[in-house]
């Protein structure tokens, strides 16, 4: 356990509370006989996997669901690999308990030589996979299907449920290429129907491919999932983080981590660690200090936040066709977001229908996203990079005091100018904030209303994306009453005709409107939100909001 769960990985474990208890939810039901299945996803590095070997370990400690986890990415390179250390994994994991070396269980061979091959199941499923593997030509099919039926089989042996983590599940995908095997999603798909004491917990780093696979009608997947999707910390759990990393440091200080972070845990705990280096005791660590550490990170080649970036950036347009192109349309949306498909066309000079495959594209691996018909970054620490090293900055690990200090000077006004385009942040906190409040009876003044309104008791409340794309919801809470949720986080007022889309959108899920605006609503709005029961928030709002949470 030690090496899937280092005791400096747990030590920095921070809050995911919402998470943990998603997932104590789908435990229950396991346990009571009628599993249900998670798909958990997120930007890379958020903390998908760190939540999957916590609650591995939890499970390990209450020992009454015996937890799997497996590492996908490392397991699909082909059919025999994949067949074999499935199904030792799984035996691993629930025989061995997580203990011990783990290559014994890795071949089929090497399998009967462990305790697991205590179990006639085991022996059984080893010597069938070694009979196949000795043919000339195995049957791919067949050995995948062994593999995904074997945890069911060995719940049901063991008298015991079993949770499986699968990390980096697309990778599943890849097994397709070889012939005869067919579609490997579609045999994941056949084999979880037939199972009753197995959940799953699916992960992935490519949001958009994961949001496909469970969401698309089209998909073998489509409604055998629930979705929870892994944002980036509050600011209050990004001050809990940076407690366990750097004690002590001020409020203003955690605020300014915050601000340059965006709540990644990834980028937080490498900020905190430049910081150690720049500062050796606490009472030198000022606001000052974190711009200069995170210039250092973002902009020295040195820094584990550069390496990222450029990583992220290399893997992404390295198969691309229109290498050139793809990098400037990136270099274009990080001077300038918010721009729409003809005002980035007109600064490529290209046609809007070329732009329009480069944003799609763009999109399929996550770099961008489309919000109200206009082009964002995804992950804004990445844009931030982008806009500086696209035009050449650099920082040398020991820079001179000017460069930092004209540097700063551009950072604080950039980050100043990033925070009014958060949108999407802001769609996650107000998800968030709807999660808390289900089934509470709330202040109507926060909602535009006279009377007190009563919070539904929501099952689920996520972003929606129809089969055809043609409608999107900021968040779409369903339960007895449903919810939908659209979040207007700019300087312009929202109108009446916004209103009334939103009204007819919700109708399609016979749903109350709820509509969050920063810069507040026109007068013909209020006056249709009273005529059509549309609730309004304003930010006053929402920030009150927030604080009942």
């Amino acid at each position: 356990m030690s090496t899937f769960y280092p005791p400096h990985l747990r030590e920095r474990f921070t809050n995911r509370a919402h998470e943990l208890a998603f997932l104590a939810n789908a435990i229950e039901g396991l346990k009571s006989g009628h599993p249900s299945h998670v798909a958990v996803f997120g930007l890379r590095r958020i903390g998908k996997t760190l939540l999957a070997q916590e609650q591995v370990k939890r499970l390990l400690e209450h020992r009454d669901v015996a937890p799997v986890y497996v590492d996908m990415q490392a397991l699909c390179s082909a059919p025999e690999p994949f067949a074999q250390r499935y199904i030792g994994l799984t035996c691993y994991w629930v025989v061995g308990e997580g203990r011990g070396p783990i290559d014994a269980y890795l071949t089929a061979d090497r399998l009967l030589e462990t305790e697991a091959a205590a179990l006639p199941l085991v022996t059984q499923t080893a010597a069938s996979l070694i009979r196949e593997l000795q043919k000339r030509k195995p049957d791919y099919s067949l050995l995948v299907k062994l593999a995904l039926d074997f945890p069911d089989a060995l719940a049901q042996a063991v008298d015991r449920s079993i949770m499986c983590f699968l990390d980096e599940f697309p990778e599943l995908a890849t097994l397709g290429n070889f012939p005869g095997l067919g579609d490997p999603i579609k045999q994941f798909r056949a084999s979880l129907q037939q199972q009753s004491r197995v959940a799953y917990v699916i992960m992935g780093s490519a949001v958009t491919v994961m949001e496909r696979l469970v969401r698309d009608h089209e998909s073998p997947l489509f409604l055998q999932f629930r979705t929870l999707e892994l944002q980036p910390f509050t600011p209050e759990d990004t001050g809990h983080l940076v407690d366990r990393l750097f004690p002590d440091l001020s409020p203003a200080v955690q605020s300014a981590i915050y601000t340059y972070t965006f709540g990644h845990p990834f980028y937080v705990t490498a900020l905190t660690d430049r910081l150690h280096e720049l500062a050796s005791h606490v009472s030198d660590v000022g606001v000052e200090q974190v711009e200069q550490a995170f210039l250092l990170e973002a902009l020295s080649p040195q820094g584990q936040i550069y390496a990222y970036c450029r990583y992220l950036y290399d893997i992404s347009l390295q198969k691309a066709r229109g290498y050139g192109l793809l990098k400037a349309l990136l270099q274009v949306l990080a001077e300038e977001e918010g721009l729409s498909l003809s005002e980035l066309a007109r600064r490529l000079r290209r046609q809007a229908s070329a732009t329009r495959e480069y944003l799609r594209w763009l999109s399929e691996v996550d770099l961008v996203i489309e919000e109200d018909k206009r082009y964002y970054y995804r992950d804004p620490l990445l844009r931030f990079w982008v806009a500086y090293t696209g035009r050449g900055v650099e920082v040398e690990s020991f820079p001179r005091r000017e460069t930092l200090q004209g540097l700063v000077a551009d950072l604080a006004e950039r980050f100043q100018r990033v925070s009014t385009q958060l949108g999407q942040a802001k769609e996650s906190e107000v998800r968030e904030i709807l999660r808390h409040l289900s089934g509470r009876v709330v202040e109507g003044r926060f909602f535009g209303k006279n009377e007190s309104v009563h919070v539904p008791t929501f099952a689920r409340v996520a972003p929606y994306r129809s089969p055809d794309g043609q409608t999107e919801l900021d968040a779409l809470a369903e339960g007895g009453v449903n919810w939908v949720v659209e979040v207007k986080w700019r300087r312009k007022r929202v109108g009446s005709n916004e209103l009334r889309q939103l009204v007819e959108r919700a109708r399609q899920f016979e749903a109350t409107s709820w509509c969050i605006s920063q810069a507040g609503f026109t007068p013909d709005a209020v006056d249709f939100a009273a005529e059509n029961d549309v609730l309004l928030s304003q930010a006053d709002d929402l920030k009150a909001l927030g604080k009942l949470v």
